[in-house]
C-alpha cells in the first residue's frame, strides 16, 4: 500500500525575510553593486562599520542582519 496522506507531516521552517536583502531589493542597480561589493569585502568593512556608513545615509539596518547574511546564516541561504 502506498504513503498514507499525512505520513511524515513535519511543520514548516518559519524563513524571515533577511533585511540585507529587503535593502538589495529596493536599491537601483548602481547602489546594489556598491553594497554588494562592501558586503564581500570583509577587510574593508566590518559589520559595525557597513552598519554605522548606511545607517548615516538613510539605510537603517544593523550589524546583525549583515553579519548572519555574510555568513550564510539568513533566509538568502
Amino acid at each position: 500500500m502506498g504513503m498514507k496522506l499525512l505520513e511524515g507531516m513535519v511543520p514548516p521552517v518559519k524563513r524571515t525575510p533577511c533585511r540585507v536583502r529587503t535593502i538589495l531589493d529596493e536599491l537601483d542597480a548602481s547602489d546594489k553593486e556598491i553594497l554588494l561589493t562592501a558586503l564581500g569585502d570583509v577587510i574593508a568593512w566590518s559589520n559595525n562599520g557597513l552598519a554605522r556608513v548606511l545607517s548615516q545615509r538613510g539605510v537603517i539596518v544593523t550589524e546583525k542582519p549583515i553579519r548572519k547574511h555574510r555568513n550564510g546564516e539568513c533566509s538568502c541561504s
